[in-house]
């Protein structure tokens, strides 16, 4: 794991979605001595190792529709999930609190009305400064397969910090104001994506960028 801050890493693994290689990202946060996992992996042994010498893993959280793979796992070893309703309706097989208010010391949750295809829920971690997000931006190195490059091209969302087409067509405008209007009232400079590269200052400015088509 990549540590960005005291209480904050972040763990990258390979993802392919419809043929695309796009990267997914684990984000873990540590509240008190214990730790959330905002779209967490699948366990293995160096992972496990690894958040054991960090804290216990108390919370897991399915931030929008797509983002579930790797939920169960870390459900069967005790941890409380946290989801949104669309995953909750998708995933009729677990258990979900829906995350509406925030309940860890430090961290602030909004659950986007604006885009009901993901249902995203957004955090800031207030410690460090950082927006935690994971389809809302997409951020692909030029290191990426060119295939991927070609595709995410055709719909928007590369290169640089930027949405698709998806979000273009299908955000409900009056209800995304308001959304970005709190989000661009917190305080954050860090943005940790679910695909592409942290944007590790001006993330802020990126975010306002990205949807200034609103």
């Amino acid at each position: 794991m990549e540590q960005l801050h005291e209480d904050l890493w972040v763990l990258k693994r390979p993802l392919r979605f419809l043929g695309l290689e796009l990267g997914c990202r684990m984000t873990v946060l540590r509240v008190g001595e214990d730790l959330l996992l905002h779209s967490p992996v699948a366990p293995d042994d160096a992972l496990l190792a690894e958040l054991e010498a960090l804290g216990r893993v108390r919370w897991v959280l399915g931030p929008n529709r797509y983002h579930h793979l790797g939920l169960s796992p870390w459900v069967e070893r005790g941890a409380e999930l946290f989801g949104v309703p669309a995953l909750a309706r998708h995933r009729k097989d677990l258990d979900f609190t829906m995350l509406t208010d925030s309940p860890w010391d430090g961290v602030d949750v909004l659950p986007l009305s604006c885009i009901p295809f993901t249902d995203e829920v957004v955090l800031l971690h207030r410690p460090s400064r950082t927006l935690i997000v994971t389809d809302l931006l997409f951020n692909l190195p030029e290191s990426t397969g060119w295939w991927t490059k070609a595709n995410m091209w055709a719909m928007g969302g590369y290169p640089g910090v930027c949405c698709t087409v998806l979000e273009r067509a299908l955000i409900k405008r009056e209800p995304a104001r308001k959304d970005f209007e709190q989000l661009l009232s917190w305080d954050f400079d860090r943005v940790v994506l679910g695909h592409g590269e942290v944007v590790e200052e001006g993330g802020r400015d990126a975010l306002a960028e990205a949807y200034s088509w609103l």
